[in-house]
């Protein structure tokens, strides 16, 4: 970008100017300062981004990470910076014509607000059915209707920031985003291979949890490969860049592996929306009523209103000692085809594998009542169900030039393809889970 250009788009968008940018920053922890300004200060302020506060990044993963205690607030400053910074290299190489300063700003607000449709717990209680129709409905496709129907915040992005509500849906909202050029930039930078959301929790989540494996990312050598195909569709890398994409890939498959779906974090996490979906099924409140809420909010909502044994249930993780669910048995859908499962238990993992989270509920109950044992004695979990991770970002020749090749042919790369048959065959896992104190007495005889 020249430099004219450069100060043009600097006054209209002071927020790219980072800590320069005007008010005093804000510091969060791994990123440091983030540069202000009043206008997204006052974003800040709306309710519908300080409930974030209160949510926690990782759900319930701080019972086995006490790190794992940091916020959706903190990860979307997180983002927004992420982003800021991208689009710094970005528009040094593709200037203004490239994304013009009112597409550059929608980009920054739409990163801040991407994650404001999450769920209290963050994605442990993603798959509950929201509408008539019984159907889960994702995070960003709530921070549709959440955007739109905050008046307060309508009004600061309409009046700060001369920005249409609808235009920062459409770039969250992956099923509907904008049909424009720009557009469907922003929309590749938001939710593609290489976006600043990922960049971040990958990076942040790693630090609180204290793990190395986000930490290995090569954030400097990305930045300095990242660039756009020749149309502008998608975002890539250059050759030299290919090295650095493979760290993100590969922390993003160990962070998954060891840390999102460790099986103690998802025991706890199906212990708590068995006993939200127990609430639901017996009619007491509805999915669409936690969703306003945040975690401290949304546990005295659970507790005061599910069914006695859904208060049992969430009683567990608060207690002394937390008597957990654990594992009885685990499969993936290889484990269940190639008949290394006990015939007796096949073709419940095989349902648990392939339905959803109110199949999963009714498998259980099902299965506790078959063995003459309490109703919330088993509960199924699946982890990684419709989750996909990235493993194919196209290649350049050089920054401006033609695409070569994706990191998910071998010749390119070898890491990600390897990876990706790993993780199709290895990460996604159903698991039987029961009371510490009950397992043997359901061994005995659900194998026998």
């Amino acid at each position: 970008m020249t430099m004219d250009l450069e100060a043009q788009t600097l006054r209209e968008v002071p927020e790219l100017g980072g800590t320069l940018a005007g008010l005093p920053p804000i510091r969060i922890p791994h990123t440091g300062n983030i540069g202000t300004t009043p206008r997204l200060r006052r974003l800040l302020d709306t309710r519908t981004l300080q409930r974030l506060r209160g949510i926690r990044q990782l759900g319930l993963a701080h019972l086995v990470y006490p790190g794992a205690t940091h916020s959706r607030f903190e990860h979307s400053l997180g983002t927004y910076e992420m982003a800021r910074t991208l689009l710094v290299q970005l528009l040094h190489r593709r200037g203004r014509d490239f994304l013009s300063p009112q597409s550059v700003a929608t980009f920054l607000c739409a990163a801040l607000l991407h994650d404001v449709g999450h769920y209290p717990f963050s994605h442990t209680l993603e798959e509950l059915p929201s509408d008539d129709k019984g159907r889960a409905r994702r995070h960003d496709q709530h921070a549709r209707d959440l955007i739109l129907a905050d008046e307060e915040l309508a009004d600061r992005l309409r009046s700060d920031w001369g920005i249409e509500p609808a235009r920062i849906a459409d770039i969250i909202d992956e099923d509907n985003p904008p049909q424009d050029e720009e557009g469907r930039r922003l929309t590749e930078l938001l939710s593609g291979a290489l976006n600043p959301d990922r960049l971040d929790y990958l990076f942040r989540d790693s630090n609180h949890v204290g793990v190395p494996y986000g930490q290995v990312i090569d954030m400097e050598r990305l930045l300095h490969a990242v660039d756009f195909v020749p149309d502008g569709s998608r975002l890539a890398v250059t050759r030299k860049g290919v090295s650095a994409v493979e760290t993100v890939i590969f922390a993003s498959y160990l962070m998954y592996r060891e840390v999102y779906w460790h099986h103690t974090v998802r025991a706890a996490q199906a212990m708590l929306r068995w006993a939200v979906m127990d609430g639901m099924a017996h009619r007491l409140f509805s999915g669409d009523e936690l969703l306003a809420l945040d975690d401290g909010e949304a546990l005295q909502k659970i507790r005061e209103g599910t069914t006695p044994e859904g208060r049992r249930m969430v009683e567990r993780l608060l207690m002394p000692g937390r008597p957990l669910y654990r594992r009885v048995a685990s499969a993936t859908m290889a484990d269940v085809e190639e008949g290394r499962v006990e015939s007796s238990m096949r073709d419940l993992f095989r349902q648990a594998l392939l339905g959803d989270a109110w199949e999963r509920y009714r498998l259980g109950l099902e299965a506790s009542l078959a063995l003459g044992l309490p109703r919330s004695a088993l509960i199924f979990d699946v982890a990684g169900q419709g989750k996909e991770l990235f493993f194919e970002v196209p290649v350049l020749d050089r920054l401006g030039g033609q695409v070569v090749g994706t990191t998910a042919q071998p010749e390119i790369s070898l890491v990600a393809p390897n990876l990706s048959r790993n993780f199709e065959r290895q990460a996604k896992t159903a698991q039987l889970l029961a009371a510490p104190e009950m397992r043997e007495t359901i061994r005995g005889r659900a194998f026998s």
